[in-house]
């Protein structure tokens, strides 16, 4: 016991570090002209993300929905209010206006849309409009495909949250999204990987000018580990990117 609490103790200490350092580190960058990372900030989940991963599991989840449906959505609102707390919190004494929020139960698949309409996106939305109630940005990562609920995020604040999508078709996400939020994504990670020169330059120029059209697009790639990745292609995507991603 006295030595994993000893553990315990170390891994508080290393990650009060890493969030001394980051924030050094922002602050240095902001000094010298360049923005915040959206990723500098706190790290929440939806509600019933939080339920999922790390108290009652897919299974137990998915059976309390059907079993318990009132007893999950009270718990949920335990869990929004804990996390907001953090958050606002975080953001009052870092300094760092961010919270990334990365999906986990809410794409296409997981339930169907009367479930996500009940169990995901009320608590969601409360969550993320609460966050830029208090001068925070949501920077959220739609992980997987979200193309049968991109209608919802139209509700959320215009210009006030950042979409970093992962599969989801992103000229459908410009369609319907581009004037509710600053889109992240739309490079495929696999044409990185073991595509051409020539599709690179090719998909680049396509993103930038469709999806890049009017602003409010980060070009970005649908997952963030880049293991894998071809350095030549990469090389041509950013090339590409500032040949073409120019207003």
């Amino acid at each position: 016991m006295a030595a994993a609490v000893q553990a315990l103790n170390k891994a508080v200490q290393a990650a009060l570090q890493d969030g001394a350092n980051m924030g050094a580190s922002v602050g240095r960058m902001v000094a010298l002209g360049f923005p915040p990372t959206p990723l500098a900030g706190s790290l929440t989940e939806a509600p019933f993300d939080f339920m999922s991963d790390t108290l009652r599991g897919m299974r137990g989840i998915m059976l309390d929905m059907l079993r318990r449906p009132e007893k999950l959505l009270a718990a949920e609102r335990v869990v929004l209010d804990l996390q907001l707390e953090f958050a606002i919190s975080f953001a009052k004494a870092t300094g760092l206006k961010a919270a990334f929020i990365p999906l986990h139960r809410g794409s296409d698949g997981f339930m169907s849309l009367p479930q996500f309409e009940k169990f995901y996106w009320p608590q969601l939305k409360e969550q993320m409009v609460t966050l830029v109630d208090n001068g925070i940005t949501p920077v959220v990562f739609y992980e997987g495909i979200w193309n049968q609920r991109l209608t919802y995020l139209t509700e959320l604040p215009k210009g006030k949250t950042v979409g970093w999508f992962q599969e989801s078709d992103i000229f459908k996400v410009k369609e319907v999204v581009g004037d509710t939020m600053c889109i992240m994504g739309g490079m495929k990670n696999s044409l990185l990987a073991s595509g051409t020169v020539e599709q690179v330059r090719a998909f680049t120029k396509q993103l930038c000018e469709v999806v890049g059209k009017g602003g409010g697009f980060v070009m970005c790639t649908g997952v963030g580990e880049m293991e894998g990745s071809n350095l030549k292609l990469v090389r041509a995507w950013a090339d590409a990117t500032r040949e073409f991603g120019v207003y």
